[in-house]
């Protein structure tokens, strides 16, 4: 049996645990279809209630879809960045992930990521950041203020340093910061500070110089932090 009957712990929690794992061990693979609901109850030996409580917890995790209609059922997803992106934007939504919290996770990682594209960078990736640096002065020279560049700097780090799970990450964090940058208000003083940085960054990326990177980095988004407004 794939499934077993709950028999202690948080009902849906339960039944999340074990129809996450049935996904993640391929048991259910991209495009298949869960047994229906009826079924479900039965295997589980539960309620309607708290199954549907789990499998709404599914779809939040964007392991899942769910069809109405004839034909229609829960699928398992198919993986994407954008899958990953909407389980937490939809986290970031319910409150269960701050900006401040991925603030505090950038500290993390991305001191460490400028090191890695330091060593890896090629000479393309040398001229797809100054090129982004190039489009940040253009609008503070026009008194635009710009939003994409901010992050498309960050991800072409995360690219130069040729290691996959850095980009996916950064791709994710991108595509949910692009919306919640909105709101933050940076004037084009703050701007003008991003660009100093972006360009020391950078500089110290052509030199390879990792020992100033990460302290570069940090100082970088701690600035950033300060900056921030309504978080």
């Amino acid at each position: 049996m794939v499934f077993n009957q709950v028999r202690q712990g948080r009902i849906s929690d339960n039944i999340v645990a074990q129809i996450k794992n049935a996904i993640l061990t391929g048991i259910y693979r991209p495009g298949d279809k869960l047994p229906p609901e009826k079924e479900l109850i039965r295997l589980f030996n539960v309620s309607r209630v708290p199954l549907r409580e789990a499998m709404r917890s599914l779809e939040e995790m964007a392991l899942i879809t769910t069809k109405p209609g004839v034909g229609g059922g829960a699928f398992v997803n198919q993986m994407t960045i954008k899958s990953v992106s909407d389980s937490l934007s939809n986290m970031i939504r319910l409150g269960n992930i701050s900006v401040r919290d991925i603030w505090g996770f950038r500290l993390l990682i991305e001191p460490n990521i400028c090191c890695m594209a330091a060593q890896a960078r090629t000479d393309w990736d040398l001229k797809q950041m100054e090129e982004m640096i190039a489009n940040l002065e253009k609008a503070i020279e026009s008194r635009r203020i710009p939003i994409v560049t901010n992050m498309d700097f960050h991800q072409m780090i995360a690219r130069a340093s040729k290691n996959p799970l850095s980009i996916l990450i950064m791709d994710t964090l991108g595509d949910i910061l692009l919306e919640v940058y909105k709101k933050f208000n940076f004037g084009l003083r703050d701007h003008k500070n991003i660009l100093r940085f972006h360009k020391k960054i950078f500089e110290s990326i052509k030199k390879k110089d990792t020992q100033k990177l990460g302290a570069l980095m940090k100082a970088h988004l701690m600035d950033n932090m300060k900056r921030l407004k309504n978080i």
